[in-house]
Protein backbone atom coordinates (compact mmCIF):
# COMPACT_ATOMS: atom_id res chain seq x y z
CA UNK A 1 0.00 0.00 0.00
CA UNK A 2 1.25 3.49 -0.87
CA UNK A 3 2.79 5.51 1.96
CA UNK A 4 1.78 9.07 2.72
CA UNK A 5 4.76 10.79 1.15
CA UNK A 6 3.84 14.21 2.51
CA UNK A 7 4.46 12.98 6.07
CA UNK A 8 7.73 11.67 7.53
CA UNK A 9 6.10 8.53 9.01
CA UNK A 10 3.16 6.15 8.43
CA UNK A 11 1.53 3.76 10.89
CA UNK A 12 -0.72 0.74 11.41
CA UNK A 13 -2.35 -1.36 14.12
CA UNK A 14 -2.05 -5.08 14.81
CA UNK A 15 -2.17 -7.65 17.68
CA UNK A 16 0.41 -10.24 18.67
CA UNK A 17 -1.56 -13.12 20.15
CA UNK A 18 -4.81 -14.64 18.89
CA UNK A 19 -7.41 -13.87 21.57
CA UNK A 20 -9.93 -16.66 21.19
CA UNK A 21 -9.81 -20.08 19.65
CA UNK A 22 -8.37 -19.77 16.15
CA UNK A 23 -9.58 -16.21 15.43
CA UNK A 24 -7.33 -13.55 13.93
CA UNK A 25 -6.87 -10.58 16.29
CA UNK A 26 -8.19 -7.39 14.62
CA UNK A 27 -5.73 -4.54 14.30
CA UNK A 28 -5.59 -1.22 12.44
CA UNK A 29 -3.08 0.87 10.49
CA UNK A 30 -2.58 4.59 11.13
CA UNK A 31 -1.05 6.98 8.60
CA UNK A 32 1.76 9.43 9.12
CA UNK A 33 3.62 10.08 12.35
CA UNK A 34 2.11 8.28 15.40
CA UNK A 35 0.97 11.46 17.10
CA UNK A 36 -1.00 11.24 20.32
CA UNK A 37 -4.34 12.05 18.66
CA UNK A 38 -3.86 9.39 15.96
CA UNK A 39 -2.80 6.80 18.49
CA UNK A 40 -5.87 7.64 20.60
CA UNK A 41 -8.13 7.22 17.56
CA UNK A 42 -6.62 3.78 17.07
CA UNK A 43 -7.12 2.91 20.73
CA UNK A 44 -10.75 4.05 20.51
CA UNK A 45 -11.44 1.38 17.89
CA UNK A 46 -10.69 -1.27 20.51
CA UNK A 47 -7.68 -2.60 18.63
CA UNK A 48 -4.76 -3.85 20.70
CA UNK A 49 -1.99 -3.51 18.12
CA UNK A 50 -1.10 -0.49 15.99
CA UNK A 51 1.14 -0.78 12.96
CA UNK A 52 3.54 2.18 12.77
CA UNK A 53 6.11 2.95 10.07
CA UNK A 54 9.52 3.65 11.63
CA UNK A 55 11.58 5.29 8.89
CA UNK A 56 15.26 4.49 9.25
CA UNK A 57 16.25 7.51 7.18
CA UNK A 58 14.48 9.78 9.73
CA UNK A 59 15.96 8.17 12.83
CA UNK A 60 19.57 7.81 11.60
CA UNK A 61 19.68 10.42 8.84
CA UNK A 62 23.20 11.79 8.61
CA UNK A 63 25.52 8.91 9.39
CA UNK A 64 25.77 5.60 11.15
CA UNK A 65 25.53 6.26 14.87
CA UNK A 66 22.94 9.06 14.72
CA UNK A 67 20.71 6.69 16.71
CA UNK A 68 20.13 6.81 19.60
CA UNK A 69 19.81 10.54 19.05
CA UNK A 70 22.14 13.07 20.61
CA UNK A 71 20.65 16.21 19.02
CA UNK A 72 17.45 17.85 20.18
CA UNK A 73 15.72 17.47 16.81
CA UNK A 74 16.32 13.74 16.58
CA UNK A 75 15.47 13.31 20.24
CA UNK A 76 12.08 14.92 19.60
CA UNK A 77 11.44 12.62 16.64
CA UNK A 78 12.48 9.54 18.60
CA UNK A 79 10.26 10.72 21.43
CA UNK A 80 7.19 10.42 19.18
CA UNK A 81 7.76 6.67 19.01
CA UNK A 82 8.43 6.44 22.73
CA UNK A 83 5.21 8.31 23.50
CA UNK A 84 3.25 6.03 21.17
CA UNK A 85 4.62 2.91 22.88
CA UNK A 86 3.69 4.22 26.33
CA UNK A 87 0.26 5.44 25.20
CA UNK A 88 -0.59 2.12 23.58
CA UNK A 89 0.77 0.06 26.45
CA UNK A 90 -1.32 2.09 28.91
CA UNK A 91 -4.41 1.05 26.91
CA UNK A 92 -3.35 -2.60 26.80
CA UNK A 93 -2.13 -2.31 23.20
CA UNK A 94 1.22 -2.60 21.40
CA UNK A 95 2.84 -1.09 18.30
CA UNK A 96 3.98 -3.16 15.35
CA UNK A 97 6.90 -1.31 13.78
CA UNK A 98 7.53 -1.44 10.03
CA UNK A 99 11.17 -0.50 9.63
CA UNK A 100 11.88 0.73 6.11
CA UNK A 101 13.44 3.48 3.93
CA UNK A 102 17.24 3.70 3.94
CA UNK A 103 19.22 6.92 4.57
CA UNK A 104 21.41 8.09 1.71
CA UNK A 105 24.60 7.37 3.61
CA UNK A 106 23.64 3.65 3.78
CA UNK A 107 22.38 3.16 0.23
CA UNK A 108 24.46 5.69 -1.70
CA UNK A 109 21.23 7.02 -3.19
CA UNK A 110 18.76 9.81 -2.53
CA UNK A 111 16.04 7.27 -3.28
CA UNK A 112 14.80 6.00 0.10
CA UNK A 113 13.55 2.75 -1.45
CA UNK A 114 17.05 1.65 -2.43
CA UNK A 115 18.22 -0.95 0.09
CA UNK A 116 21.46 -0.44 2.07
CA UNK A 117 24.69 -1.52 0.47
CA UNK A 118 25.70 -3.30 3.66
CA UNK A 119 22.86 -5.28 5.38
CA UNK A 120 24.79 -5.02 8.64
CA UNK A 121 24.26 -1.25 8.74
CA UNK A 122 20.51 -1.90 8.81
CA UNK A 123 20.95 -4.63 11.42
CA UNK A 124 23.07 -2.40 13.66
CA UNK A 125 20.36 0.27 13.61
CA UNK A 126 17.64 -2.29 14.37
CA UNK A 127 19.63 -3.67 17.30
CA UNK A 128 19.79 -0.22 18.89
CA UNK A 129 16.17 0.59 17.98
CA UNK A 130 14.83 -2.69 19.43
CA UNK A 131 16.91 -2.34 22.59
CA UNK A 132 15.66 1.22 23.10
CA UNK A 133 12.03 0.23 22.54
CA UNK A 134 12.29 -2.67 24.98
CA UNK A 135 13.46 -0.24 27.64
CA UNK A 136 10.44 1.99 26.93
CA UNK A 137 7.72 -0.70 26.83
CA UNK A 138 6.25 -3.63 24.94
CA UNK A 139 6.11 -3.97 21.15
CA UNK A 140 4.18 -6.43 18.99
CA UNK A 141 7.10 -7.01 16.63
CA UNK A 142 9.17 -5.71 13.73
CA UNK A 143 8.37 -6.00 10.03
CA UNK A 144 11.54 -5.96 7.97
CA UNK A 145 10.87 -3.40 5.22
CA UNK A 146 7.56 -2.89 3.46
CA UNK A 147 6.50 -4.95 0.43
CA UNK A 148 10.03 -5.78 -0.74
CA UNK A 149 8.59 -8.06 -3.42
CA UNK A 150 7.44 -5.11 -5.56
CA UNK A 151 9.43 -2.26 -7.07
CA UNK A 152 7.18 0.35 -5.48
CA UNK A 153 9.11 0.01 -2.22
CA UNK A 154 12.28 -1.78 -3.35
CA UNK A 155 14.40 -0.19 -6.05
CA UNK A 156 15.50 -0.74 -8.69
CA UNK A 157 13.67 -4.11 -8.65
CA UNK A 158 12.91 -6.87 -6.11
CA UNK A 159 15.93 -8.95 -5.15
CA UNK A 160 15.21 -11.99 -2.99
CA UNK A 161 18.89 -12.69 -2.34
CA UNK A 162 19.62 -9.16 -1.16
CA UNK A 163 16.47 -9.01 0.94
CA UNK A 164 17.28 -12.37 2.54
CA UNK A 165 20.71 -11.10 3.57
CA UNK A 166 19.07 -8.08 5.17
CA UNK A 167 16.40 -10.22 6.87
CA UNK A 168 18.97 -12.61 8.34
CA UNK A 169 21.11 -9.77 9.69
CA UNK A 170 18.05 -8.03 11.13
CA UNK A 171 16.80 -11.21 12.81
CA UNK A 172 20.09 -11.83 14.57
CA UNK A 173 20.32 -8.21 15.68
CA UNK A 174 16.80 -7.95 17.10
CA UNK A 175 16.93 -11.31 18.87
CA UNK A 176 20.22 -10.35 20.50
CA UNK A 177 18.44 -7.61 22.48
CA UNK A 178 14.79 -8.75 22.61
CA UNK A 179 14.26 -12.47 22.22
CA UNK A 180 10.47 -12.13 22.65
CA UNK A 181 9.95 -9.64 19.81
CA UNK A 182 8.65 -11.38 16.65
CA UNK A 183 10.58 -10.69 13.46
CA UNK A 184 8.26 -10.60 10.45
CA UNK A 185 9.30 -11.42 6.89
CA UNK A 186 7.76 -9.26 4.26
CA UNK A 187 5.13 -7.99 4.28
CA UNK A 188 4.37 -9.19 0.77
CA UNK A 189 2.15 -7.53 -1.83
CA UNK A 190 -0.86 -9.79 -2.05
CA UNK A 191 -0.18 -13.38 -1.09
CA UNK A 192 3.10 -13.60 -2.96
CA UNK A 193 3.96 -17.26 -2.46
CA UNK A 194 6.35 -17.18 -5.43
CA UNK A 195 8.45 -14.52 -3.66
CA UNK A 196 8.34 -16.54 -0.45
CA UNK A 197 9.63 -19.55 -2.35
CA UNK A 198 12.50 -17.39 -3.60
CA UNK A 199 13.31 -16.36 -0.03
CA UNK A 200 13.52 -19.99 1.02
CA UNK A 201 15.79 -20.69 -1.94
CA UNK A 202 18.02 -17.79 -0.84
CA UNK A 203 18.35 -19.22 2.67
CA UNK A 204 15.77 -17.20 4.63
CA UNK A 205 14.53 -20.14 6.69
CA UNK A 206 15.20 -19.62 10.37
CA UNK A 207 15.44 -15.84 9.98
CA UNK A 208 11.80 -14.97 10.73
CA UNK A 209 9.05 -15.81 13.21
CA UNK A 210 6.08 -14.67 11.11
CA UNK A 211 5.26 -14.20 7.43
CA UNK A 212 3.16 -11.13 6.59
CA UNK A 213 0.86 -10.54 3.63
CA UNK A 214 -1.12 -7.57 2.31
CA UNK A 215 -4.49 -8.19 0.67
CA UNK A 216 -5.58 -4.55 0.16
CA UNK A 217 -4.55 -4.75 -3.48
CA UNK A 218 -5.31 -2.34 -6.33
CA UNK A 219 -8.99 -1.68 -7.08
CA UNK A 220 -10.25 -4.57 -4.97
CA UNK A 221 -14.00 -4.84 -5.57
CA UNK A 222 -14.70 -8.50 -4.75
CA UNK A 223 -15.50 -9.98 -1.38
CA UNK A 224 -13.00 -12.10 0.56
CA UNK A 225 -14.90 -15.27 -0.31
CA UNK A 226 -14.44 -14.83 -4.07
CA UNK A 227 -11.31 -16.35 -5.55
CA UNK A 228 -9.57 -17.66 -8.63
CA UNK A 229 -6.67 -20.02 -9.16
CA UNK A 230 -3.24 -19.86 -10.79
CA UNK A 231 -1.74 -23.23 -11.75
CA UNK A 232 -4.42 -24.85 -9.59
CA UNK A 233 -3.33 -22.78 -6.56
CA UNK A 234 -5.31 -20.05 -4.82
CA UNK A 235 -3.93 -17.01 -6.59
CA UNK A 236 -1.63 -14.32 -5.24
CA UNK A 237 -4.21 -11.54 -5.52
CA UNK A 238 -7.05 -13.63 -4.13
CA UNK A 239 -7.84 -12.80 -0.49
CA UNK A 240 -7.78 -16.49 0.42
CA UNK A 241 -4.40 -16.88 -1.28
CA UNK A 242 -2.83 -16.74 2.18
CA UNK A 243 -3.66 -20.46 2.24
CA UNK A 244 -1.19 -20.96 -0.62
CA UNK A 245 1.37 -18.96 1.38
CA UNK A 246 0.81 -21.30 4.32
CA UNK A 247 1.14 -24.35 2.06
CA UNK A 248 4.49 -22.96 0.89
CA UNK A 249 5.61 -22.50 4.49
CA UNK A 250 4.47 -26.00 5.43
CA UNK A 251 6.36 -27.49 2.49
CA UNK A 252 9.53 -26.03 4.02
CA UNK A 253 8.77 -27.20 7.54
CA UNK A 254 7.41 -23.85 8.75
CA UNK A 255 3.74 -24.80 8.90
CA UNK A 256 3.64 -24.07 12.63
CA UNK A 257 4.64 -20.43 12.12
CA UNK A 258 1.86 -17.83 11.92
CA UNK A 259 0.80 -15.53 9.12
CA UNK A 260 -0.07 -11.92 9.90
CA UNK A 261 -2.25 -10.08 7.42
CA UNK A 262 -0.78 -6.72 8.33
CA UNK A 263 -2.88 -4.93 5.72
CA UNK A 264 -6.37 -5.85 4.61
CA UNK A 265 -8.97 -3.45 3.33
CA UNK A 266 -11.30 -2.20 0.64
CA UNK A 267 -11.46 1.35 -0.68
CA UNK A 268 -14.93 2.88 -0.42
CA UNK A 269 -14.70 4.92 -3.62
CA UNK A 270 -18.02 3.56 -4.93
CA UNK A 271 -16.45 4.12 -8.35
CA UNK A 272 -18.01 3.42 -11.72
CA UNK A 273 -17.49 0.14 -13.58
CA UNK A 274 -14.30 1.36 -15.33
CA UNK A 275 -12.95 3.75 -12.68
CA UNK A 276 -9.88 1.68 -11.71
CA UNK A 277 -6.69 3.58 -12.58
CA UNK A 278 -3.92 1.25 -11.37
CA UNK A 279 -2.92 -2.37 -11.72
CA UNK A 280 -3.63 -4.83 -14.49
CA UNK A 281 -7.39 -4.03 -14.47
CA UNK A 282 -6.99 -0.31 -15.19
CA UNK A 283 -10.11 0.91 -16.97
CA UNK A 284 -11.78 -2.50 -16.73
CA UNK A 285 -13.29 -2.59 -13.23
CA UNK A 286 -14.45 -0.33 -10.37
CA UNK A 287 -11.85 1.40 -8.23
CA UNK A 288 -13.55 0.31 -5.02
CA UNK A 289 -16.79 -0.50 -3.25
CA UNK A 290 -19.61 1.26 -1.42
CA UNK A 291 -19.41 2.21 2.26
CA UNK A 292 -21.89 -0.60 3.00
CA UNK A 293 -19.86 -3.23 1.16
CA UNK A 294 -16.65 -2.04 2.81
CA UNK A 295 -18.24 -2.84 6.17
CA UNK A 296 -19.76 -6.10 4.96
CA UNK A 297 -16.47 -7.33 3.51
CA UNK A 298 -14.65 -6.44 6.74
CA UNK A 299 -17.03 -8.64 8.71
CA UNK A 300 -16.84 -11.42 6.17
CA UNK A 301 -13.03 -11.26 6.07
CA UNK A 302 -12.71 -11.96 9.79
CA UNK A 303 -15.20 -14.80 9.44
CA UNK A 304 -13.03 -16.23 6.68
CA UNK A 305 -9.80 -15.87 8.63
CA UNK A 306 -11.26 -17.63 11.67
CA UNK A 307 -11.28 -20.83 9.62
CA UNK A 308 -7.48 -20.83 9.56
CA UNK A 309 -5.87 -20.72 13.02
CA UNK A 310 -2.41 -19.97 11.63
CA UNK A 311 -3.56 -16.44 10.71
CA UNK A 312 -3.21 -14.80 14.12
CA UNK A 313 -3.23 -11.09 13.25
CA UNK A 314 -5.29 -9.10 10.74
CA UNK A 315 -4.79 -5.33 10.56
CA UNK A 316 -7.24 -3.11 8.72
CA UNK A 317 -5.75 -0.59 6.32
CA UNK A 318 -6.37 2.10 7.34
CA UNK A 319 -7.80 4.08 10.26
CA UNK A 320 -8.66 7.38 8.54
CA UNK A 321 -9.27 8.49 4.95
CA UNK A 322 -6.91 10.99 3.39
CA UNK A 323 -7.31 13.67 0.73
CA UNK A 324 -3.81 13.97 -0.73
CA UNK A 325 -3.15 10.61 -2.36
CA UNK A 326 -3.04 9.90 -6.09
CA UNK A 327 -5.00 8.09 -7.42
CA UNK A 328 -8.11 8.91 -5.43
CA UNK A 329 -8.71 5.23 -4.68
CA UNK A 330 -5.94 5.44 -2.05
CA UNK A 331 -7.82 8.14 -0.14
CA UNK A 332 -10.78 5.98 0.92
CA UNK A 333 -9.56 2.91 2.82
CA UNK A 334 -10.30 4.35 6.26
CA UNK A 335 -12.67 3.31 9.02
CA UNK A 336 -13.13 7.05 9.46
CA UNK A 337 -13.66 9.67 6.79
CA UNK A 338 -11.02 12.38 6.38
CA UNK A 339 -13.02 14.68 8.67
CA UNK A 340 -13.08 12.04 11.41
CA UNK A 341 -16.71 10.97 11.03
CA UNK A 342 -17.21 7.20 11.18
CA UNK A 343 -18.05 4.97 8.26
CA UNK A 344 -20.14 1.81 8.68
CA UNK A 345 -16.84 -0.08 8.64
CA UNK A 346 -15.89 1.33 12.04
CA UNK A 347 -18.91 -0.29 13.69
CA UNK A 348 -18.13 -3.56 11.88
CA UNK A 349 -14.52 -3.37 13.07
CA UNK A 350 -15.51 -2.75 16.67
CA UNK A 351 -17.84 -5.74 16.51
CA UNK A 352 -14.96 -7.90 15.27
CA UNK A 353 -12.78 -6.65 18.13
CA UNK A 354 -15.52 -7.31 20.69
CA UNK A 355 -15.87 -10.85 19.34
CA UNK A 356 -12.13 -11.46 19.60
CA UNK A 357 -11.90 -11.78 15.84
CA UNK A 358 -15.20 -13.61 15.57
CA UNK A 359 -16.23 -17.13 14.75
CA UNK A 360 -15.46 -19.09 11.63
CA UNK A 361 -18.02 -18.54 8.89
CA UNK A 362 -18.53 -20.14 5.47
CA UNK A 363 -16.04 -18.59 3.08
CA UNK A 364 -15.79 -19.41 -0.60
CA UNK A 365 -17.27 -22.16 -2.70
CA UNK A 366 -14.77 -25.01 -2.62
CA UNK A 367 -17.26 -27.76 -3.53
CA UNK A 368 -16.62 -29.34 -6.91
CA UNK A 369 -19.53 -30.00 -9.31
CA UNK A 370 -21.23 -33.39 -9.30
CA UNK A 371 -21.16 -35.40 -12.54
CA UNK A 372 -23.82 -37.63 -14.07
CA UNK A 373 -22.47 -39.73 -16.94
CA UNK A 374 -25.20 -40.69 -19.38
CA UNK A 375 -23.05 -42.61 -21.84
CA UNK A 376 -21.01 -44.65 -22.28
CA UNK A 377 -21.86 -47.04 -19.47
CA UNK A 378 -19.02 -48.57 -17.41
CA UNK A 379 -17.56 -51.60 -19.16
CA UNK A 380 -19.48 -50.93 -22.37
CA UNK A 381 -18.21 -52.81 -25.43
CA UNK A 382 -18.30 -51.24 -28.87
CA UNK A 383 -17.29 -52.10 -32.40
CA UNK A 384 -17.29 -48.81 -34.29
CA UNK A 385 -18.07 -45.58 -32.42
CA UNK A 386 -19.12 -44.45 -28.97
CA UNK A 387 -21.63 -41.83 -27.93
CA UNK A 388 -20.52 -39.39 -25.23
CA UNK A 389 -22.99 -37.65 -22.97
CA UNK A 390 -22.65 -36.27 -19.45
CA UNK A 391 -24.22 -33.63 -17.23
CA UNK A 392 -22.83 -31.71 -14.25
CA UNK A 393 -24.45 -29.79 -11.42
CA UNK A 394 -22.96 -27.01 -9.33
CA UNK A 395 -25.09 -25.28 -6.70
CA UNK A 396 -22.42 -22.69 -5.84
CA UNK A 397 -20.84 -20.29 -8.32
CA UNK A 398 -22.00 -22.24 -11.37
CA UNK A 399 -20.51 -24.41 -14.08
CA UNK A 400 -17.61 -23.20 -16.20
CA UNK A 401 -16.60 -26.21 -18.30
CA UNK A 402 -17.26 -29.88 -19.00
CA UNK A 403 -14.38 -31.68 -20.69
CA UNK A 404 -14.17 -35.11 -22.30
CA UNK A 405 -10.78 -36.81 -22.60
CA UNK A 406 -9.63 -40.36 -23.22
CA UNK A 407 -6.67 -42.59 -22.40
CA UNK A 408 -4.35 -40.49 -20.22
CA UNK A 409 -5.83 -37.06 -20.92
CA UNK A 410 -5.99 -37.06 -24.70
CA UNK A 411 -8.41 -34.28 -25.62
CA UNK A 412 -11.80 -34.96 -27.11
CA UNK A 413 -13.77 -31.74 -26.59
CA UNK A 414 -14.56 -28.93 -24.13
CA UNK A 415 -18.07 -27.61 -23.59
CA UNK A 416 -18.32 -24.11 -22.07
CA UNK A 417 -21.26 -22.26 -23.59
CA UNK A 418 -24.75 -22.36 -22.15
CA UNK A 419 -24.03 -24.99 -19.51
CA UNK A 420 -27.04 -25.70 -17.29
CA UNK A 421 -27.23 -27.84 -14.19
CA UNK A 422 -27.95 -31.48 -15.03
CA UNK A 423 -28.31 -30.76 -18.77
CA UNK A 424 -26.26 -33.32 -20.76
CA UNK A 425 -23.72 -32.29 -23.37
CA UNK A 426 -21.64 -34.54 -25.57
CA UNK A 427 -21.07 -36.08 -28.98
CA UNK A 428 -23.28 -38.59 -30.75
CA UNK A 429 -21.20 -40.24 -31.96
CA UNK A 430 -17.62 -39.38 -31.02
CA UNK A 431 -15.97 -39.83 -34.40
CA UNK A 432 -12.51 -40.29 -32.89
CA UNK A 433 -13.57 -43.48 -31.15
CA UNK A 434 -13.64 -45.17 -34.56
CA UNK A 435 -9.84 -44.82 -34.69
CA UNK A 436 -9.18 -46.47 -31.34
CA UNK A 437 -7.45 -49.82 -31.31
CA UNK A 438 -9.04 -53.00 -30.02
CA UNK A 439 -8.90 -53.44 -26.26
CA UNK A 440 -9.64 -51.44 -23.10
CA UNK A 441 -9.85 -47.66 -23.06
CA UNK A 442 -11.02 -45.01 -20.63
CA UNK A 443 -13.24 -41.99 -21.15
CA UNK A 444 -12.84 -39.26 -18.51
CA UNK A 445 -15.39 -36.53 -17.86
CA UNK A 446 -14.08 -33.47 -15.98
CA UNK A 447 -16.35 -30.74 -14.64
CA UNK A 448 -15.09 -27.34 -13.42
CA UNK A 449 -17.03 -24.61 -11.68
CA UNK A 450 -16.26 -20.89 -11.97
CA UNK A 451 -13.91 -21.09 -8.98
CA UNK A 452 -11.86 -23.80 -10.63
CA UNK A 453 -13.11 -26.59 -8.35
CA UNK A 454 -12.80 -29.81 -10.33
CA UNK A 455 -14.36 -33.25 -10.28
CA UNK A 456 -13.83 -36.21 -12.61
CA UNK A 457 -15.59 -39.39 -13.58
CA UNK A 458 -13.75 -42.23 -15.33
CA UNK A 459 -15.61 -44.74 -17.48
CA UNK A 460 -13.84 -47.91 -18.70
CA UNK A 461 -14.88 -49.14 -22.15
CA UNK A 462 -13.67 -51.93 -24.46
CA UNK A 463 -13.40 -51.87 -28.22
CA UNK A 464 -14.06 -55.31 -29.73
CA UNK A 465 -13.93 -56.82 -33.21
CA UNK A 466 -17.43 -58.25 -33.07
CA UNK A 467 -20.39 -57.74 -30.85
CA UNK A 468 -23.69 -59.55 -30.73
CA UNK A 469 -26.67 -57.66 -32.12
CA UNK A 470 -29.10 -57.41 -29.22
CA UNK A 471 -30.98 -54.15 -29.78
CA UNK A 472 -33.65 -53.42 -32.35
CA UNK A 473 -34.01 -49.90 -33.73
CA UNK A 474 -37.31 -48.51 -34.97
CA UNK A 475 -37.90 -46.76 -38.28
CA UNK A 476 -39.77 -43.50 -38.39
CA UNK A 477 -40.94 -42.97 -41.97
CA UNK A 478 -41.49 -39.26 -42.37
CA UNK A 479 -43.00 -39.60 -45.85
CA UNK A 480 -46.62 -40.54 -45.34
CA UNK A 481 -47.40 -40.61 -49.06
CA UNK A 482 -44.84 -40.75 -51.85
CA UNK A 483 -45.17 -37.83 -54.20
CA UNK A 484 -43.38 -37.61 -57.52
CA UNK A 485 -42.65 -34.64 -59.74
CA UNK A 486 -41.64 -35.40 -63.30
CA UNK A 487 -41.08 -38.97 -62.10
CA UNK A 488 -38.54 -37.81 -59.45
CA UNK A 489 -39.80 -39.30 -56.21
CA UNK A 490 -38.54 -38.66 -52.66
CA UNK A 491 -38.88 -40.32 -49.28
CA UNK A 492 -37.44 -39.44 -45.82
CA UNK A 493 -37.10 -41.11 -42.47
CA UNK A 494 -34.93 -41.82 -39.45
CA UNK A 495 -34.05 -44.54 -36.99
CA UNK A 496 -34.75 -44.30 -33.28
CA UNK A 497 -33.86 -46.32 -30.20
CA UNK A 498 -37.45 -46.69 -29.07
CA UNK A 499 -36.91 -50.36 -28.29
CA UNK A 500 -34.19 -49.51 -25.71
CA UNK A 501 -33.36 -46.80 -23.20
CA UNK A 502 -32.30 -44.06 -25.60
CA UNK A 503 -30.48 -42.17 -22.87
CA UNK A 504 -28.02 -44.96 -22.10
CA UNK A 505 -27.66 -46.95 -25.32
CA UNK A 506 -25.13 -46.21 -28.06
CA UNK A 507 -26.07 -44.36 -31.21
CA UNK A 508 -27.03 -46.35 -34.24
CA UNK A 509 -24.02 -47.01 -36.43
CA UNK A 510 -23.82 -48.36 -39.92
CA UNK A 511 -25.87 -47.59 -43.02
CA UNK A 512 -29.47 -47.40 -44.13
CA UNK A 513 -30.37 -48.47 -47.64
CA UNK A 514 -33.41 -47.69 -49.76
CA UNK A 515 -35.18 -50.13 -52.09
CA UNK A 516 -37.33 -48.83 -54.96
CA UNK A 517 -39.28 -51.78 -56.40
CA UNK A 518 -41.38 -51.92 -59.62
CA UNK A 519 -44.27 -54.34 -60.16
CA UNK A 520 -43.88 -55.97 -63.59
CA UNK A 521 -46.55 -57.43 -65.83
CA UNK A 522 -46.24 -60.78 -64.11
CA UNK A 523 -47.13 -59.15 -60.78
CA UNK A 524 -43.61 -59.54 -59.43
CA UNK A 525 -41.77 -56.86 -57.48
CA UNK A 526 -38.28 -56.16 -58.78
CA UNK A 527 -35.67 -53.91 -57.10
CA UNK A 528 -34.62 -51.31 -59.65
CA UNK A 529 -33.06 -48.45 -57.63
CA UNK A 530 -31.13 -48.29 -54.28
CA UNK A 531 -28.75 -46.18 -52.21
CA UNK A 532 -27.05 -45.92 -48.78
CA UNK A 533 -27.00 -43.20 -46.11
CA UNK A 534 -25.55 -42.98 -42.53
CA UNK A 535 -27.96 -44.41 -40.00
CA UNK A 536 -27.14 -42.13 -37.11
CA UNK A 537 -29.07 -39.11 -38.44
CA UNK A 538 -32.24 -38.41 -40.44
CA UNK A 539 -31.98 -39.46 -44.08
CA UNK A 540 -33.75 -38.83 -47.36
CA UNK A 541 -33.56 -40.45 -50.79
CA UNK A 542 -34.55 -39.32 -54.28
CA UNK A 543 -34.79 -41.37 -57.42
CA UNK A 544 -35.89 -40.79 -61.00
CA UNK A 545 -38.26 -43.61 -61.87
CA UNK A 546 -38.49 -44.07 -65.62
CA UNK A 547 -41.22 -46.72 -65.73
CA UNK A 548 -44.89 -45.94 -65.35
CA UNK A 549 -46.99 -48.09 -63.07
CA UNK A 550 -47.08 -49.43 -59.53
CA UNK A 551 -44.06 -48.92 -57.33
CA UNK A 552 -43.20 -49.45 -53.69
CA UNK A 553 -40.34 -48.29 -51.48
CA UNK A 554 -38.88 -49.22 -48.12
CA UNK A 555 -35.82 -48.54 -45.92
CA UNK A 556 -33.48 -51.30 -44.87
CA UNK A 557 -31.06 -50.88 -41.97
CA UNK A 558 -28.02 -53.04 -42.67
CA UNK A 559 -27.36 -53.68 -38.98
CA UNK A 560 -24.28 -52.96 -36.86
CA UNK A 561 -23.84 -54.51 -33.45
CA UNK A 562 -25.35 -54.06 -31.01
CA UNK A 563 -28.13 -53.08 -33.42
CA UNK A 564 -30.04 -55.70 -35.40
CA UNK A 565 -30.87 -55.52 -39.08
CA UNK A 566 -34.41 -54.26 -39.65
CA UNK A 567 -36.59 -52.99 -42.51
CA UNK A 568 -39.48 -50.55 -42.65
CA UNK A 569 -42.90 -51.26 -44.11
CA UNK A 570 -43.43 -50.64 -47.79
CA UNK A 571 -45.04 -47.47 -49.11
CA UNK A 572 -46.91 -48.19 -52.36
CA UNK A 573 -47.54 -45.52 -54.99
CA UNK A 574 -48.13 -45.00 -58.71
CA UNK A 575 -45.89 -43.32 -61.24
CA UNK A 576 -47.77 -41.77 -64.15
Amino acid sequence: MKLLKTLPLAAALCALLAPAAHAAQPGVNIGGAPTADKVQEAIDTGAKTVRIFALWRDLEPGAKGDYPPATAGLQALSGVYDTAIRQLNAAGAKPLFVVTEAPAWASGSADVNVAPNNPQDFADFLKKFAAHNKAVGNVAGYEIWNEPDENIFWHPSPDATKYTAMLKAAYTAIKSVDTAAPVIAGPMTGNDYTWLEQLYAAGAQGAFDVVAVHTDTACLDRGPDEFYRENNLLARFTFLGYRTVHDTMAAHGDGDKPIWMSELGWSSTNGGPTSCTRGQWTGQKPSGVTDANQAAYLTKAFGCLANDPYVTQALWFTLRDTTTETPDELNHYGLLRADGTPKPALSAFRSAVAAGGGSAAPCGDFDAPSIRVVKPTPGQQFVDKLDLSAAATDTGVGLARITFTYDAANDIRNFTDGLTNDAPVGLAPWQGSGKLGLGPHTVVVTALDKNGNTSTATIPVVKVATLAATLTPTFKVRTKKVKCKKRVCAVAGSLSRASAAAGVTPSIGGKVGVEWQFRNKKGQWRKLVGGLKPANKPFSFKAKLKLKGRWRVRFVYQGQAPWKKVASKYLTFTVK
